[in-house]
């Protein structure tokens, strides 16, 4: 059984609903982030996670840590129907998992944090409105390819569409307003996080 350490409002979220998907038995251990004392940075944890973030999973003896690494691992381990068959598909799963960790969820978080997440007194107008443009950009290409395909794995929903899917679903979230400028995103990302998996995850995360 895969051990999970992180709390469900955190990307510990995105592995709980990849292991829903994909029929993964899992334990939860709650590890505390952003706040006094927080449990990701005691020393038990940091042997684990160096870095004193979370999630990071343990898979019998096996430790591992940053988000879409984990979901890409425990894809192939354990034979998730997300998971393409083909070198092909995992390529182009690839392709979109580091497009959307590289070019769109580093705007995203900041206008997540400065417009949403963050007390009101920590939050910084200007950090969002320099990172909107960007965001934008970017959110411009998967609508692009949403012209021309219905997902983004191939011809069904698959490994990518997870990996673009769990990142926006903070758009989703933080009521982000502009998302109504791509009508094809948005109705994919509303379609991807109405699956039942997505659901119980999302039911997790806003329990917490």
């Amino acid at each position: 059984m895969v051990k999970l350490y992180g709390q469900y409002r955190s990307r510990a979220f995105r592995v709980i609903w990849f292991m829903k998907e994909s029929g993964i038995a899992w334990e939860h251990v709650n590890v505390t982030i952003n706040v006094d004392n927080a449990s990701s940075k005691e020393d038990w944890y940091l042997k684990l996670n160096p870095n004193g973030r979370v999630p990071t999973i343990e898979d019998n003896s096996f430790v591992m840590w940053e988000t879409a690494a984990i979901n890409l691992y425990l894809a192939e381990k354990y034979g998730s129907p997300l998971w393409p068959a083909d070198p092909e598909g995992r390529g182009r799963a690839l392709q979109w998992g580091f497009f959307i960790a590289n070019d769109i969820e580093g705007p995203m978080i900041k206008i997540y944090l400065h417009r949403f997440r963050l007390p009101a007194e920590k939050r910084d107008a200007r950090v969002a409105e320099e990172s909107e443009p960007l965001l934008l950009d970017k959110l411009a290409i998967l609508e692009r390819h949403l012209a021309q395909a219905s997902f983004f794995q191939g011809e069904r929903w698959g490994m990518a569409d997870f990996l673009i899917a769990s990142v926006l679903y903070s758009l989703t979230e933080m009521k982000y307003a502009r998302l109504a400028e791509f009508p094809r995103l948005s109705q994919w990302l509303n379609e991807s996080i109405a699956r039942p998996a997505a659901k119980e995850a999302i039911a997790l995360r806003l329990g917490a």
